[in-house]
């Protein structure tokens, strides 16, 4: 039986690199690099495109790992909060009252009414409008998302700037 699973494994392996070996010798790198870059969109309005989408999508990123920074660190004191609350619900001798008394004030100044986000359809994502081939409209799109994470990123600023104050009186 052991021969047996010993001569498949051998044939099934040979027969593996016979086809990658066969493969391989049949593929033309150069040739069919080429005629994929001669059949993708390569006109000077998708290049002009896609130069002006990097850039965009840059500053996204950016703004993008701000925001994430942001949250991370307001979560972070979130937590914190919660913790004392809890010790403090336990023995009130663990926090200062009035200290909690201005967490409490601070947070209820921090804005609690989000934007519902826009749904993106289908026929507004960037990646359809460009296969769509416009680009006038995927950029526009593409900065609507820029201003919308530059509005965003604002809100977290004041947001955290709030939270660093009750960080601050957490010590």
């Amino acid at each position: 039986m052991k021969n047996i699973f010993k001569a498949t494994i051998l044939i099934m392996s040979l027969l593996t690199i016979g086809s990658m070996q066969v493969f391989a010798t049949n593929v033309d790198v150069q040739g069919a690099t080429s005629e994929y870059a001669e059949s993708s969109d390569t006109s000077a309005e998708a290049k002009a495109y896609n130069e002006k989408a990097k850039t965009i999508r840059a500053e996204i990123n950016t703004y993008t790992s701000q925001i994430k920074e942001l949250r991370e660190y307001n979560n972070s004191v979130s937590k914190k909060v919660k913790t004392i609350s809890e010790k403090y619900k336990e023995d009130k001798n663990s926090f200062s009252s009035d200290k909690l008394k201005q967490i409490k004030e601070l947070r209820k100044s921090i804005k609690t009414t989000d934007k519902k986000e826009k749904t993106v359809t289908e026929k507004d994502s960037v990646k359809s409008l460009v296969q769509n081939k416009e680009y006038d409209k995927a950029l526009a799109r593409l900065n609507e998302i820029l201003e919308a994470k530059k509005v965003q990123l604002k809100t977290l600023q004041d947001r955290n700037a709030i939270w660093r104050q009750i960080d601050a009186i957490i010590g």
